[in-house]
């Protein structure tokens, strides 16, 4: 019954992501997205090549049916995806194996979600403001549009992830 709530709630996320996208633009230097909460929540026994497919669908579906370029979500997610499972060996380590392999907040604490939605977070933007920006930006509008969307993603991705797993 828990995997039926996770798709359903991964797959409301995924719709709110995409009316985010259309509907609320903060500013022009700040991003909201909490796709690599969704990411980093999926289940932890997937390998690298499902996770990166599962970033591409992902990014595709959210480029697909929002106002941004199709493919830019998908590149910046797919590494994402892929930096996902080094990340989840590097900061939980063992502590996976002993806890059913189910990641949850309430489970490894909030420092160390912190900590993982922060690196995560940093690798998506990093790649999408670079794309984006294509050599039509300056580096400091980069490096603010940057900073900005990490800081604002953070707060949110950590509630993303309460969502999806509660216990």
């Amino acid at each position: 019954m828990k995997d039926y709530k996770f798709i359903i709630a991964f797959v409301v996320l995924t719709v709110v992501q995409i009316f985010l996208c259309n509907f609320l633009n903060l500013s022009r230097f700040v991003l909201l997205s909490f796709l690599p909460a969704l990411v980093l929540m999926l289940p932890v026994r997937l390998g690298n090549i499902p996770m990166m497919l599962l970033g591409f669908a992902l990014g595709f579906i959210v480029d697909f049916f929002s106002t941004g370029m199709l493919g830019l979500t998908c590149l910046a997610l797919v590494p994402v995806a892929l930096a996902r499972n080094f990340t989840l060996d590097i900061l939980f380590g063992d502590e996976l194996g002993t806890r059913e392999g189910e990641l949850s907040v309430s489970r490894f604490g909030i420092p160390k979600f912190i900590l993982a939605i922060v690196s995560l977070c940093a690798l998506y933007f990093a790649l999408y403001v670079w794309a984006d920006a294509a050599g039509t930006m300056g580096f400091w509008s980069c490096a603010l549009r940057f900073l900005l969307s990490t800081v604002v993603s953070t707060p949110v991705c950590l509630v993303t992830a309460s969502i999806l797993r509660p216990e």
